[in-house]
């Protein structure tokens, strides 16, 4: 199925590393014929991901950014260019997925920095660019914990219901621009980082009491990514689809 985002240029944050949910995305615009821009912290990791990328036969390059400081997100929106879709994928966890009375704000601060202070500067930085050339598409990765209230996730919960806000507020703001802003809510992913970080067996045994039964793949979810930016998608704005085998609709 063509859903056309050819030709077009495509911003991914988060994206450098392969068996992520970046990269699939990444992948996935590139077979539909956009260039491909990623951004990562690691320039080795990234690298392996444009070239898979580019044996494909896609587009892509790629940018070494650290979107928890300031000043790489800010040499993202130079060295990008005209952006006509963002994926806010990126996304940090590892030091505020723990019980609350265990966090500290300092052990906290690269999650807001990059969960909402970077989504923040790159949208409204391509943005105004997008309403001026007649429109474009951001598409924020959330996640289903920012919707469901879950142990030892408050803080990462908070910021992915603060990006779900902005997705509602912000289509709501450049709708008038034909600017679109949806959210896409990943549930249990089997994404290589995601996996190691929770381990293996506790994360099938999540996996199993939805629905499907099943852990989704970052291709599942890129390929919901790929439509909702695409012209097919273009009356559909303002919403966070959960893309989660049925465990929240279970869950409720």
């Amino acid at each position: 199925m063509t859903v056309r985002t050819e030709k077009k240029n495509v911003l991914v944050t988060g994206a450098g590393s392969r068996g992520g949910i970046g990269a699939a995305i990444g992948h996935a615009f590139a077979r539909d014929g956009a260039t491909v821009l990623i951004t990562g912290r690691h320039q080795e990791r990234g690298d392996e991901v444009v070239a898979d990328i580019r044996a494909a036969g896609g587009e892509a390059r790629f940018i070494l950014a650290d979107l928890s400081e300031l000043e790489d997100v800010d040499r993202i929106i130079k060295e990008a260019g005209e952006v006509d879709v963002l994926v806010n994928n990126a996304a940090s966890y590892r030091d505020s997925i723990r019980p609350s009375l265990d966090q500290t704000i300092a052990e906290n601060a690269d999650s807001w920095n990059v969960n909402i202070r970077a989504a923040f500067a790159l949208t409204t930085g391509f943005a105004r660019g997008m309403a001026a050339r007649g429109g474009g598409v951001v598409i924020n990765i959330s996640s289903m914990a920012g919707a469901r209230h879950m142990p030892y996730m408050s803080t990462y919960g908070a910021q992915k219901a603060a990006i779900d806000s902005y997705t509602r507020s912000w289509a709501a703001e450049w709708g008038p621009a034909n600017v679109r802003v949806n959210g896409i809510a990943p549930g249990n992913v089997s994404s290589d980082n995601v996996v190691e970080f929770i381990g293996a067996d506790r994360f099938q045994k999540m996996a199993e009491i939805s629905p499907l039964g099943r852990l989704g793949t970052p291709e599942e979810i890129a390929d919901v990514v790929v439509f909702v930016a695409s012209d097919r998608a273009s009356f559909l704005t303002g919403q966070t689809i959960l893309v989660d085998g049925g465990h929240m609709a279970k869950a409720m």
